[in-house]
């Protein structure tokens, strides 16, 4: 290839040599998925600069998460930096997918092809003051984009076929179960594929652990002491590290411990298996959780803490004692209010007594209605059947968008063609992806099979106050049960039942028809 005549705008020496760049990306072979090393990369662009008669001005890089939109590329920003002073007159990369994962990247380096701004890769040049090679790099552009997209689609897709499979979705062993033991560190001539498993007698010490903080957790024994009992046993995190209060309270919180897989708050599938939890403690401890806020844990004293909302302002309920007020039996009477310090109006409250006994009435009528639990079981299958269309329709659009791209490639049609041709195909798309999205996250949990109204009113009046949340929990869905502001004449509050009222969610599957 012989050396390209020099470009020079005003202002640049004639006799200065070339001065190039090389930018390199980490990223995968396409052929085989293992990652191609930046020096490697910037290894072969020394030899195209040398090639092309030029001198290597920086080597700049940027990580495997540089096509991401949102991520900060320090080596992309300093290239821009050195072309808009002058101080390179071109880049370097292995290919051009390398440099350019977005069009908006692309048209700002177009802007500087006025002043000879040039791209060199191993597989060729392209002038970015030529019209030929900016419809071809901009077509080359589209394509990475699109590949990323897809490829990133395919990822999303595999691992929410994993979740409802019960599979995990990759990642570092996790305390309570089986995997490569995270504090091995390989010896002379060992290699991570030498790394063992942790034994089994570990794991079931760990799931015991689990277990007995559990309990623990429900009978308000703290984070704290449970870390401490933790180390004195030789219990170690994954990763080999002391417990703390923090990493306790992580541990104890993931949704696996009960055999579940959660995606974005909603389950997703569940875990092969026996699970660490029964479902009875999984579902005490999940009601517990719900409801924490700052200061005392109300889960452990208040029934509809964190879970009642404000009918004025939506903030979640919290729950405080009345003092020097005591109910009929000697009990202390206590409120349900608008927190202002949870950003709350502080215009709600409501006596305790009476609300709880309108959640134990909502719960033993949802719970226990037919009516609830087939239409549940009805609307879990409807979405199934409208996924399956959903996706099927992705699939024609995505055929069409390919089609349209290979026509680009081979210059059937114009780039003006293509993007009226596309626009209709991208915003379909974008429609469908957040209906996917939506049918895809999960169901509600709860019963699928009314129960008696007998054996849940047994249920209640034996229960402490987490299993009672955890009724709660069940009952409500993705529905909420909202106080409203109280409207009636000045002096003695009476209660009023009216002020405590279900909103509905609309795409609550348990509302269906």
């Amino acid at each position: 290839m012989s050396t390209p005549r020099r470009k020079v705008t005003a202002g640049q020496d004639a006799d200065r040599p070339l001065v190039l760049d090389s930018y390199g990306r980490l990223s995968r072979v396409p052929e085989t998925g293992e990652i191609e090393k930046i020096e490697t990369q910037w290894a072969d662009n020394r030899k195209v600069i040398d090639r092309v008669g030029a001198v290597l001005g920086e080597e700049l890089k940027d990580g495997l998460s540089a096509w991401k939109r949102t991520v900060r590329r320090p080596g992309w920003e300093q290239l821009l930096e050195r072309v808009e002073s002058g101080a390179s007159d071109g880049i370097v990369v292995w290919h051009t997918d390398r440099l350019f994962r977005q069009p908006r990247d692309l048209e700002k380096l177009i802007e500087l092809g006025e002043r000879g701004f040039k791209v060199f890769s191993a597989h060729g040049e392209r002038d970015l003051a030529n019209a030929d090679d900016r419809f071809i790099l901009r077509i080359e552009v589209a394509q990475a984009a699109k590949s990323s997209d897809d490829m990133s689609r395919r990822i999303k897709r595999r691992f929410s076929t994993y979740r409802e499979q019960g599979k995990v979705t990759g990642g570092p062993r996790r305390f309570g179960f089986p995997g490569k033991d995270q504090t091995w560190k390989p010896g002379p001539g060992q290699t991570k594929a030498d790394q063992p498993d942790v034994s089994a007698e570990l794991v079931e010490r760990e799931r015991q652990a689990i277990r007995d903080a559990a309990a623990d957790l429900l009978t308000e024994v703290n984070y704290s002491k449970i870390a401490r009992e933790w180390n004195a046993a030789g219990l170690l995190t994954a990763a080999g590290r002391d417990w703390v209060p923090n990493t306790v309270r992580d541990t104890m919180q993931r949704p696996t411990l009960g055999g579940v897989i959660e995606h974005h708050g909603e389950t997703a599938g569940r875990l092969a298996g026996d699970a660490i939890l029964d479902q009875r403690t999984y579902e005490r401890l999940r009601a517990l959780f719900a409801g924490r806020k700052r200061g005392r844990k109300p889960g452990q004293v208040y029934i509809g803490s964190g879970l009642l909302r404000c009918g004025n302002c939506g903030a979640k309920m919290a729950a405080g004692p009345e003092t020097g007020k005591f109910y009929k039996d000697g009990t202390q009477r206590a409120r349900y209010y608008c927190p202002t310090y949870r950003y709350g109006c502080g215009k709600v409250f409501i006596d305790v007594g009476h609300v709880d006994e309108e959640i134990k009435v909502f719960v033993v009528s949802r719970l226990s209605d037919k009516r609830h639990a087939q239409a549940v079981s009805a609307a879990r299958s409807q979405v199934a059947e409208r996924l399956a269309e959903v996706n099927a329709e992705i699939a024609d659009c995505e055929a069409l968008q390919r089609g349209l791209s290979e026509r680009l490639g081979k210059r059937k049609m114009t780039l003006d063609a293509f993007d009226e041709a596309n626009e209709p195909l991208v915003s379909d798309l974008a429609r469908l992806y957040a209906e996917r999205d939506s049918l895809s996250g999960g169901n509600p949990d709860g019963p699928t099979e009314a129960q008696s109204k007998e054996s849940l009113i047994a249920q209640w009046n034996a229960g402490l106050v987490p299993d009672k949340r955890a009724m709660f929990v069940n009952a409500l869905g993705r529905d909420r049960l909202v106080i409203d502001r109280y409207t009636g004449p000045r002096g003695k509050i009476v209660f009023d039942k009216a002020r405590v009222r279900l909103e509905e969610n609309e795409n609550n599957p348990a509302d269906a028809e």
